[in-house]
């Protein structure tokens, strides 16, 4: 017998003898990992001809969040609804948008979604505003140059103060949105491709990271900070924008 076929034999039998088993319980067990053998769970219930648990029926958050990032990764181009049907997700309630979840999938988003409307406009248009008043902000301190595009991706901003060179992505997130390592990472990948070592991402301040000490970013040679716009027209932006 085929190797592959004598541990799904394996698999198989092991959940017939405990319907609600789990992944832990069948490695520990039979010393094979399922994800090596099936797509998922699911799937080894399926071949196995057992009722699924409540579990499975009911994928978690985490799980849906997987599925998601692996489906724009293999899918660069897909819409909300293309996501929302092949997976049965919703993507609102899990990112708050379609931006959060490419930014998730670590993925650029197709320009083209925003004209066509899938977003709010109301939302594309409270962000414009947002975005416009921080690079006039930004004009009063320094040099701005703003929407510049390298390779498939467009950066908000490059801003120098004091001859100190700034990549700058802005967020207007509101509600319950908080910027999270995602946002960090994309802003990460900017300024290597750029060459700059210095960051910035500016939001409200009810956006800020939820750990305090997550503000001053240090990765590998690159310094990035979290500011709100209150920030960027205080007193203290200069100690801010200088120091290390």
């Amino acid at each position: 017998m085929h190797i592959l076929n004598k541990k799904k034999e394996i698999i198989k039998f092991y959940i017939r003898k405990n319907p609600n088993c789990t992944y832990k319980e069948i490695r520990r067990h039979t010393k094979i990992k399922v994800e090596r053998i099936y797509k998922n769970m699911k799937e080894a219930y399926i071949d196995a001809g057992v009722k699924l648990s409540k579990n499975l029926l009911k994928r978690n958050e985490l799980q849906q969040r997987k599925e998601v990032v692996k489906f724009i990764k293999n899918n660069p181009t897909c819409t909300v609804s293309e996501i929302q049907i092949k997976l049965r997700v919703n993507i609102p309630r899990l990112y708050g948008s379609i931006i959060n979840a490419y930014e998730s999938a670590e993925t650029n988003y197709p320009e083209r979604e925003i004209d066509y409307g899938v977003r709010n406009p109301k939302v594309i248009k409270r962000c414009k505003i947002y975005e416009s008043k921080v690079i006039k902000y930004l004009e009063k301190l320094g040099d701005v140059k703003p929407q510049v595009r390298v390779k498939n991706k467009i950066i908000d901003c490059l801003f120098c103060y004091n001859k100190k060179k700034f990549v700058v992505e802005i967020k207007d997130f509101r509600s319950r949105n908080n910027i999270t390592k995602s946002q960090i990472k994309q802003l990460e990948q900017y300024m290597k491709l750029v060459g700059i070592n210095n960051g910035l991402i500016i939001c409200p301040k009810e956006s800020f990271p939820k750990r305090n000490n997550h503000r001053n970013i240090y990765i590998e040679n690159l310094n990035i900070k979290i500011l709100s716009d209150e920030d960027i027209r205080g007193r203290s932006i200069s100690y801010l924008l200088n120091a290390r």
